[in-house]
């Protein structure tokens, strides 16, 4: 049977558990009592034409048995091809229908076959298996394969005449990992950050709508706004009200039409420049080298709009930190800087020179202006330029008895620490000796907060809490829309274990931290999330290690001396051919950072 698809469907750049599989030819799955059958789809050369995946819905078949109505609802459910449920909800009796609620959220869910009761004239059905992740209605994929546990999914059902359908459903849609692969693809969609001047990537689960191509949908998610999950921490500099009315293809570039309110960027340089950067890094991902152009009810909107590419627009780029970085060490409270060409190098200025015992460094930036903040041996947050006539100012001074976390920096300029005293958490920030108290959420507030690191891109807050269970690792966004800085809703990315600690955390890009552990099975390891939808890659071995730092692919430790004469520290860096750690600095090295981390 060949089928041919709907409109132009890109192959996606990253490549995840969420991304179509394959490419060329096709497969259509379709549904006959319940038991879907693959069958091949015409492969197409044309772009805006091109095959994909489908799951196609069926109705229920006279006289199907429960079995088959459970299984061909939930084929149902995973059809690209009825946006709207309308076959699905064929399955179900009145009452359900007015219960269930297909928008309320996914739950992925791989169960074997169920065990099947008889009830009164009824029948239960119940699956047996275990909850991978969910996504709820502004694609926030949440990965539960670390947490999850089996459960039991229910569905019951009677005969209405002479035929069974599902008098009671689990909420929302409930597909497999599979469904999964086939009707939602993974994109990172970017978002100018409050200020407009840089771009924040927030990766979403985005269900497949056949009847649009991926350009469209991309660009009617953009024009959604930011979801709740960074409401507030990114802008929104796409006009409000303004539609896009088609896309098209002309040559080498993919055109966008607009309706007449994208037209008011035309006269404002800096919100277009904007928007042409934030199309161009979401887009890139599914036309890749082609340029784009803005029209306006079908004339090409002056400027920046008539030609598109993300490499027009490198002061956006969210990755915040390219190319090699700087990094930094302290040995003795003096800052040094490693340099493979220089020996054991110190930074300028006071904090190249012994004064108090500083600890636990952070670099503002990259520049010649950056500046360098550092916990004093008093326990204040003290910050200073690295040039020759600098002096160290004191921006957080703890309160006696308290405890501040070392100091870390966003990419507005600010310090950010944690206090914790007398059983209550206050978080502050400070641009200068005038330090700011942060709205934080309410079930922290007398959590005790051993690390708090800001993400590079200035959207994120990453926190070891430990709430009197063990400590966790809490991320969330750093929300700006209301003047003075406040951390939203934090949710857990690693849970505490027993007998397992937590002893460090870093931001390795906007969307993925390094967590520094003990492993249950003894040593110490480090762990790669992704703080959108709660994915890790495989531990890795931190032996000796306790404070880890990264930048990218570069990751840097600090560690207790190996035993051969030092004087009881040294700094790592991690070598990904080898897999193994080398030394870079010896004899008393400690807490090694790169800038903004």
């Amino acid at each position: 049977m060949w089928i041919r698809s709907g409109p132009i469907r890109y192959a996606a750049a990253a490549v995840t558990a969420l991304a179509l599989a394959g490419s060329g030819t096709a497969c259509a799955v379709i549904p006959t009592s319940g038991s879907p059958i693959p069958a091949k789809e015409e492969s197409n050369s044309d772009p805006l034409n091109a095959p994909y995946v489908r799951m196609i819905a069926a109705p229920p078949k006279a006289g199907a048995q429960p079995l088959d109505i459970v299984a061909g609802f939930r084929a149902a459910m995973a059809s690209v091809e009825d946006p709207d449920w309308k076959i699905a909800k064929q399955y179900l009796t009145g009452d359900a229908l007015t219960e269930w609620n297909p928008e309320s959220g996914v739950t992925v869910f791989d169960a074997a076959r169920p065990k099947e009761e008889s009830d009164g004239g009824g029948v239960t059905m119940t699956f047996r298996g275990t909850v991978a992740a969910t996504i709820d209605g502004e694609g926030r994929y949440q990965d539960l394969t670390l947490t999850g546990a089996d459960r039991d999914v229910t569905f019951a059902l009677k005969k209405v005449g002479e035929e069974w359908r599902i008098s009671a459903a689990p909420p929302g849609l409930l597909l497999s990992s599979s469904d999964i692969k086939r009707a939602y693809e993974a994109f990172d969609l970017y978002y100018p950050d409050v200020s407009g001047r840089w771009l924040v990537a927030d990766h979403v689960a985005i269900p497949i709508d056949p009847s649009e191509s991926q350009v469209e949908t991309l660009v009617r998610w953009l024009l959604r706004g930011p979801g709740q999950s960074l409401r507030g921490a990114v802008g929104n500099v796409l006009p409000e009200g303004a539609r896009l009315i088609r896309v098209a293809a002309d040559g080498d570039s993919v055109i966008l039409d607009f309706t007449s309110a994208m037209a008011v960027i035309g006269d404002r340089s800096d919100q277009l420049r904007a928007v042409c950067a934030q199309l161009a890094w979401t887009l890139g991902q599914v036309v890749p080298g082609q340029s784009i152009q803005i029209q306006v009810n079908g004339e090409p909107l002056p400027g920046d709009g008539r030609s598109i590419k993300s490499q027009n627009y490198p002061e956006f780029n969210p990755a915040v930190l390219t190319g090699e970085q700087p990094a930094y060490f302290m040995r003795g409270g003096v800052l040094h800087r490693i340099d493979h060409d220089a020996d054991d190098p110190v930074v300028e200025g006071v904090a190249g020179q012994k004064t108090m015992g500083f600890s636990s460094p952070a670099i503002s930036g990259t520049d010649r202006m950056a500046k360098v903040a550092a916990l004093g041996d008093d326990g204040a947050v003290y910050v200073s330029s690295m040039t020759e006539d600098s002096r160290w100012d004191k921006w957080m001074g703890g309160t006696k008895g308290s405890t501040l976390t070392p100091p870390s920096w966003d990419r507005y300029g600010a310090v950010w620490a944690a206090e914790n005293i007398a059983g209550e958490l206050r978080v502050w920030t400070a641009y200068g000796a005038a330090p700011q108290r942060v709205l934080i959420p309410a079930d922290i507030a007398e959590a005790n907060v051993e690390a708090l690191r800001v993400a590079r891109d200035g959207a994120r807050v990453a926190m070891i809490v430990d709430n009197g269970h063990g400590p966790e690792v809490r991320t969330g966004p750093i929300i700006r829309d209301e003047g003075n800085p406040r951390i939203g809703e934090l949710r857990t990315l690693v849970e505490a274990k027993e007998n397992q600690r937590i002893l460090d955390v870093a931001w390795k890009d906007g969307q993925h931290v390094v967590v520094l552990s003990d492993s249950l099975k003894g040593g110490r390891v480090y762990t790669v999330y992704s703080v959108t939808d709660g994915r890790s890659e495989e531990p890795k071995s931190a032996a000796h290690v306790s404070t880890i730092s990264a930048a990218g692919d570069s990751l840097l430790a600090g560690g207790d001396d190996s035993g051969d004469g030092g004087d009881g520290g040294e700094v790592l860096s991690w070598d990904a051919k080898k897999s193994q750690w080398v030394t870079e600095a010896k004899d008393g090295a400690s807490t090694p950072v790169y800038p903004l981390g």
